[in-house]
């Protein structure tokens, strides 16, 4: 560490400090405390109190260890940067889903399709006997809590609605709504803001870069396909009707809205994304894939959906969360003679840190290679 005195025409003096972390992959919270040269004695205690200065907030965590021995890089995310990812994440969907590798799995959605479609009618009535059976009401309502009002146009207003469920089963179908992945997302992100944690800020950015890409490309196959809701059908299995008309389907959404299931797909994008990016924790996707088969359930006994929607949610889900994932983070390479991991580009590496304390102010420049 080194003080550089400027012209007295400067008010206060500025201090810099540098301190060096040698060896490679060694962390910043070992370097060494740094050395303080004084030139002008009349400042030593200024100096002293710099150096003393342990309010430095810790540093920012970018990258980790899975425990397949694969290290990551996590960039810190911008501020809604991951809506313009959205056409690039569309765009890479079918190059991902239509690897050799995936033929099996995209004959399984297929046939499993099918094979429920052609049983939707015995599931949905089956799923509902039980429910009555265990008292469980098919009815989904929520209990408005606050509405923000949202003022737009010429005098038009927007409701906002904040909401809970008021039952077993609007809370099981509560699992999929937009504001629970919103209030997830937000906690990652909230942790990775305290805790200067760029996987769990990559994690909420990618959470929401996954659930907005899934929830348009559900919505323009929900407008192409046309399948009835259970709930407002008089046919067994419900009617569909391949490129309806647009204006009757938005006066008459839930006669076109089923297929696929936007619920479903957004649940399974979030534990997807989730469970990549924390593999250390074991329970991420046993305890995802439990709740979803609630959420599957409840929306069969409310007769929101039929058995036959959910393999596609499945499938857009998974992929899109998987998208997210591989744009959101970097794998970081090894050199494949000594086996250490391969430095980031050097100007990502810098780190600055302001200081001051007794009139005097500088800047700590860390650097890691």
């Amino acid at each position: 560490m080194s003080l550089l005195t400027l012209p007295d025409s400067i008010l206060h003096p500025l201090l810099v400090a540098s301190s060096l972390t040698l060896g490679p992959g060694a962390s910043a919270e070992a370097a060494a405390r740094p050395i303080v040269a004084a030139p002008d004695s009349g400042r030593a205690e200024a100096v002293a109190l710099a150096a003393a200065d342990t309010t430095r907030r810790p540093p920012r965590r970018s990258d980790y260890l899975m425990p397949s021995g694969v290290t990551y890089h996590y960039e810190r995310p911008k501020p809604f940067r991951f809506l313009l990812n959205i056409p690039r994440d569309v765009v890479a969907y079918p190059k991902f889903a239509f690897q050799k590798k995936n033929l099996p799995v995209i004959g399984g959605v297929v046939v499993s399709t099918v094979v429920l479609y052609a049983f939707d009618q015995q599931i949905l009535d089956g799923a509902k006997q039980f429910g009555r059976h265990l008292h469980l009401s098919s009815a989904s309502t929520q209990t408005t809590l606050f509405d923000v009002p949202v003022r737009y146009g010429n005098g038009k207003q927007l409701d906002l609605e904040f909401n809970y469920p008021s039952n077993l089963n609007s809370a099981m179908y509560f699992l999929g709504d937009g504001w629970t992945h919103l209030s997830i997302a937000g906690s990652f992100w909230a942790y990775g803001l305290i805790g200067r944690d760029n996987r769990a800020s990559q994690t909420a950015s990618q959470v929401m870069e996954a659930v907005y890409t899934n929830g348009l490309v559900v919505q323009v196959l929900k407008h192409l396909t046309g399948r009835e809701s259970p709930y407002t059908t008089t046919y067994p299995r419900g009617k569909i009707r391949l490129f309806p008309n647009q204006k009757t389907y938005s006066q008459h959404v839930p006669n076109y809205d089923a297929y696929p299931s936007g619920h479903l797909s957004t649940a399974m994008a979030t534990v997807t994304v989730i469970a990549e990016n924390y593999p250390e924790y074991r329970f991420v996707r046993p305890v995802g894939y439990s709740l979803m088969g609630l959420l599957s359930y409840a929306m069969l006994n409310n007769g929101v959906h039929w058995a036959s929607d959910y393999p596609l949610a499945l499938a857009l889900g998974y992929g899109f969360g998987k998208i997210a994932v591989m744009h959101g983070r970097q794998e970081v390479k090894r050199d494949q003679e000594t086996g250490l991991l391969m430095p980031q580009p050097w100007y990502k590496q810098v780190r600055l840190t302001p200081t001051g304390g007794g009139g005097s102010y500088g800047l700590t420049m860390q650097y890691r290679w």
